[in-house]
């Protein structure tokens, strides 16, 4: 068994091991093919037949701290190991070089979102909570509103544009590039996800299928756009009597706005992301996940 960094020639097979790793998400190898820098980052552990055992890829990210700068993040995905391969500690050794590599590239500390976090806390990563809210949709739900719609490709700039403001200062938000918003973002947000907007590029994405909000942004100076979204939103997630789950920062005034339009109002939380320190301290990891109206956003998923 050889742990290395991947070449050209693994993509076949590692298309094939995601494929059984990843049945929800037949659409990563397209994500993964847009990483120019890929293979020195794509640590795998290839057996003596060429296969390849297990895999862990990882990439730089631009992500902002508490203090308004922004840090290089060492972004951990597509993490995968062959059934015949499990319980062999491959994960844990490639996780290892993975965190050797980071530190060599300069990496704060490192970031990575799973459903199994035992896999990763031996190997120093800490989970954190990522709050939400959960209401009821009113009769309000039931209404249209003129103002807004849903999102066109003439609707991006303004999208853009709201994004980075209403993120400037938002611990946890990810610096998009145009790149991002030109695969990232449809890639996470492909239907059955929708897109709603107003004319001044507040927006709101919503997933019909669950019965999530899972991006807001708001323009400053337009008070109307936040309970004309939900309103729209909630509507076009089964309309009144509805329970709607919002991702969204939490803070005093954003929750006394959703308040407003859905009854029942509750937070909870999730706890699949989790945190490791590379070059940074632990403390300041854990004021950057654990900051007031700190959220990372799925369409940075990586």
């Amino acid at each position: 068994m050889r742990l290395r960094p991947s070449t050209t020639a693994d993509e076949p097979a590692l298309r094939a091991l995601w494929a059984v790793a990843f049945t929800d998400a037949p659409d990563l190898p397209a994500l993964y093919a847009r990483d120019a820098g890929r293979h020195p980052r794509t640590l795998v552990a290839a057996g003596d037949d060429g296969g390849i055992d297990a895999v862990v890829h990882w990439q730089p990210r631009p992500i902002r701290n508490p203090a308004g700068g922004v840090d290089t993040v060492g972004c951990v995905g597509s993490v995968a190991s062959a059934p015949r391969a499990r319980g062999r500690g491959l994960i844990r050794r490639l996780l290892a070089l993975t965190v050797d590599d980071m530190t060599r590239h300069g990496c704060a500390w490192s970031l990575m979102f799973s459903g199994t976090p035992g896999v990763y806390t031996g190997s120093g990563w800490e989970t954190f909570a990522a709050p939400y809210l959960r209401g009821v949709a009113g009769p309000e739900a039931a209404w249209g509103d003129r103002r807004v719609r849903p999102a066109a490709p003439a609707d991006l700039p303004g999208m853009v544009a709201t994004h980075a403001a209403w993120n400037s200062n938002r611990p946890l938000t990810t610096v998009r590039s145009a790149a991002d918003w030109a695969h990232r973002f449809p890639h996470w947000y492909a239907p059955p996800t929708r897109i709603l907007v107003t004319e001044e590029g507040d927006y709101v994405v919503l997933r019909p299928d669950t019965g999530e909000v899972v991006e807001l942004a708001l323009g400053p100076g337009r008070p109307y756009a936040l309970p004309a979204l939900l309103r729209a939103a909630t509507r076009e997630l089964g309309g009144p009597g509805t329970v709607v789950t919002l991702h969204v920062p939490i803070d005093a005034a954003l929750t006394r706005a959703v308040g407003a339009v859905l009854a029942d109002l509750s937070t909870g939380h999730t706890t699949f992301g989790l945190a490791r320190p590379i070059q940074s301290d632990r403390a300041r990891v854990r004021a950057t996940i654990t900051a007031p109206g700190a959220i990372h956003w799925p369409a940075d998923a990586f």
